[in-house]
């Protein structure tokens, strides 16, 4: 196991403009058709050629994010009627940006400070206008290590979302996941990897020579729990990306899979083999007394287990009417109840963090598709059209779902939003499996 110790964090912020309540511009997420939201972002001024050329490169992120969502059309700056010196010394002039169509405008200005210590800082300000009220709709500063500049990219990505739509943004988080590539003899080496939400700060923790599968973001810190054969047999290991400290989770007989965290982040549950003739069932682990419970006992397959965000019921899926269908149970293992009847088989559920839906894997027509259900099992819709589309998580936000498509000998990442539009392929330098979303990083 290589120790790579990740650490991300801003030294933020104070907040000087709040959401104006009566501002005009608000995206309506209910509208799957509605059209992007135009909105101006300037370069974020500053007084050296660093600062100014660190200006753009925060522009251009925040851009890059709003954009991929579908939610939003930035506005290009060839089409700017105010220059950026005015917007600086007087502020938006507001009816030259309503005669190019644009409903919202952030100006902002770099600072980056070099006291003497080992790493220059960056303070960035910025401001988001109502072109239509003319007023400020939300504004901040942000102070952080120069290295850390993505970052605040992303916080000020997230500002913005959630100041337009109403909901909580996921810009400024990671994914986990496998990372395949050829080794030279014969297979592809599988190695653990993290990268921001947009591909960014790709690293990998593992070097490739033991077999790792299904990693899982902890929806509260910065661990992740995967299963390895580092020691030549199915193992969960703990590992935080913080301290770079792994941990085997248990030394159980038998199979080790499809682990998945409690919504508070003290308990896992699992699926394990172990004393049952290699029949799979469903466990869970408190953390901190490493108390294990056995949660299913039936001569079917159960696997892949996931919390609702109340943590008090699971979602899973087996075959124990026949096919693999998906089921819910009370967190301790009683109630349980079929929730899919649909043709097709059902897998890897995994719940929303919204608690409203339940994405999935069906496979029905030779075909493996991404999907959602409601916890009721009244309403299911297909998302993902394709030969072989598996692994779904969400995003913190519980708006948008990650997952893995394989075309040919290829596996990439994609993303879709949960009304089945603004399909995107994030950029991996490698082959990409099983990924995993964190929480929102502060």
């Amino acid at each position: 196991m290589k120790k790579i110790i990740l650490s991300v964090f801003v030294c933020l912020v104070s907040a000087f403009g709040l959401q104006n309540a009566n501002a005009l511009v608000r995206i309506d997420l209910t509208d799957a058709n509605a059209n992007p939201l135009p909105i101006a972002l300037a370069n974020l001024a500053g007084t050296s050629e660093e600062e100014k050329a660190m200006g753009k490169q925060i522009k251009d992120l925040i851009r890059n994010n709003l954009k991929n969502t579908g939610l939003f059309r930035p506005i290009d700056d060839k089409a700017f009627l105010q220059s950026e010196e005015s917007l600086q010394k007087q502020g938006p002039v507001f009816s030259q940006w309503r005669l190019i169509d644009t409903q919202a405008v952030m100006v902002g200005s770099v600072e980056i400070i070099d006291d003497g210590s080992a790493d220059k800082k960056l303070r960035v300000v910025y401001r988001l206008f109502d072109v239509y009220s003319e007023e400020q709709i939300t504004g901040r500063v942000y102070t952080a290590t120069l290295k850390f500049w993505r970052h605040v990219a992303h916080r000020i990505s997230d500002d913005i979302y959630k100041s337009l739509t109403g909901e909580e943004g996921y810009f400024a988080t990671r994914i986990v996941f496998i990372a395949e590539e050829p080794s030279g003899r014969g297979y592809k080496a599988k190695k653990l990897c993290v990268m921001d939400q947009d591909g960014g700060n790709y690293q990998c923790l593992t070097n490739g020579r033991h077999l790792v599968l299904t990693p899982r973001f902890s929806p509260t810190a910065q661990k992740v729990i995967y299963m390895s054969y580092e020691s030549n047999q199915p193992r969960l290991y703990l590992l935080s990306l913080v301290s770079g400290e792994q941990e085997i989770l248990g030394d159980f007989e038998g199979l080790n899979s499809s682990p998945r965290f409690s919504p508070d982040g003290n308990s896992v549950a699992m699926t394990l083999t172990m004393g049952h003739a290699g029949n799979p069932e469903i466990y869970s682990m408190d953390l901190r007394t490493r108390k294990l419970r056995r949660l299913t006992i039936h001569r079917g397959i159960d696997t892949s287990p996931s919390f609702s965000p109340d943590g008090k019921s699971i979602v899973f899926n087996s075959d124990r009417a026949g096919k693999p269908a998906l089921y819910i149970m009370d967190k301790d293992g009683n109630n349980v109840r079929r929730l899919t009847y649909g043709d097709g088989k059902y897998y890897a559920p995994v719940w929303s963090p919204r608690g409203d839906l339940i994405a999935f894997v069906k496979q029905l027509n030779g075909r493996f598709s991404i999907g959602v259900i409601d916890p009721q099992g009244e309403e299911e819709r297909l998302l993902t059209d394709s030969y072989m589309d598996e692994s779904p998580s969400w995003s913190p936000n519980g708006r948008v779902i990650i997952f893995a498509r394989q075309k040919g000998d290829s596996t990439r990442v994609h993303t879709i939003d949960l009304t089945g539009y603004n399909e995107r392929q994030l950029p991996t330098p490698t082959d990409a499996t099983d990924p995993s979303w964190s929480p929102l990083l502060q």
